[in-house]
């Protein structure tokens, strides 16, 4: 069989392996149920004629092109990046492509991905963190499949996955005040971030029903909420009146930041400083002391939302359109009872 190793067909792959040209699709598209030793000579057929599929031709055959769309708020933070590799790999095990966007916290970028994510004829879209009320509703309007990632638009009919913001939020705050803390004071994210007000909100609502008097808020001083915005707040609590003897940091890096304003002040965690997280990245467990934190499933967020999409891809009827995943607290070496109380007791 004489065929030009760039120009090799399906019909050449049946012909090579010995199979119908359906067997060949069903191994090439990863359907259909045949056994290991077919699957394998059709897999070596493949590779003797470099067989590859013609994705222009495939798109026009079925009215999909395989590629989904990512818009993510800020590629560089450590928590977004790990949710987008989840769902580049869910994809890649269902032939789809990943197109990833990175807004850097620009609406106007976003609304420029957007509509060329139209031009491009994604099959469907996951955002991450981030959408414009505006574009949202642009985005809903030419009715392309979308599912957001901790990204709530109230009165918006697109699903939503999501992490439980405010019971962590709520549960991290509540260890400080079980611990015997009464001034405790919170490095918040960005108010630009729905998932950074829900969590200012639940230390608000704990500080309340804990009959505190002390509620002190400190906003990151950058839409990124990384290191340096958490060593700058921390710096600004310790410069007022009655600084706090422990701080819910509304993100592991706002913490990690606020770990070396302390240092550089001559104070110690948790001696001196209380810190709690929220995420639960890589680094959180190798900070010393090791950061008692909030956990995010960040793969599950990723194959959730990932899995919803292909449901909505498919036609599939599913009744669960929002998902909202369990945050909880991995206790370390950052928290203990505050000074004052031990020297009560």
């Amino acid at each position: 069989m004489n065929v030009k190793r760039d120009s090799a067909t399906m019909r050449d792959v049946a012909e090579h392996a010995g199979v119908s040209i359906q067997t060949v699709s069903y191994v090439v598209n990863r359907t259909g149920s045949i056994s290991d030793e077919t699957r394998d000579r059709v897999q070596r057929s493949i590779e003797a004629l470099n067989y590859r599929r013609d994705p222009i031709a495939r798109s026009m055959r079925t009215r999909k092109t395989r590629m989904i769309a990512l818009i993510i708020l800020d590629i560089t933070n450590p928590v977004l990046s790990l949710i987008a590799s989840t769902i580049e790999s869910a994809a890649y095990a269902q032939d789809y492509h990943v197109l990833l966007y990175n807004t850097a916290h620009n609406p106007a970028r976003e609304l420029v991905y957007l509509n060329e994510i139209g031009s491009r004829r994604a099959d469907g879209v996951i955002i991450v963190n981030t959408i414009n009320r505006e574009n949202m509703a642009q985005l809903t309007a030419e009715g392309v499949p979308t599912v957001l990632i901790d990204s709530p638009i109230l009165s918006s009919p697109v699903p939503v996955v999501s992490v439980d913001n405010s019971a962590g939020a709520y549960a991290a705050t509540q260890h400080l005040i079980d611990l015997g803390h009464r001034r405790i004071a919170h490095i918040a994210g960005s108010r630009d971030l729905g998932i950074a007000r829900q969590r200012e909100q639940a230390y608000s609502q704990a500080i309340k029903d804990g009959d505190l008097p002390y509620h002190r808020v400190v906003y990151a001083h950058n839409i990124q909420w990384g290191y340096e915005s958490g060593y700058s707040a921390m710096r600004e609590l310790l410069a007022k009146d009655q600084p706090p003897t422990a701080v819910f940091a509304a993100s592991d890096a706002l913490a990690i930041g606020a770990y070396r304003a302390l240092a550089e002040a001559g104070l110690r965690v948790p001696d001196d400083m209380s810190v709690v997280g929220f995420d639960n990245i890589e680094a959180s467990a190798y900070t010393t002391p090791p950061l008692t934190t909030v956990h995010q499933p960040f793969s599950e967020l990723g194959q959730e939302a990932f899995s919803l999409l292909l449901n909505m891809l498919d036609g599939s009827n599913f009744s669960q359109s929002n998902i909202l995943l369990p945050a909880n607290i991995v206790y370390r070496g950052s928290t203990e009872v505050p000074r004052d109380r031990i020297s009560r007791d």
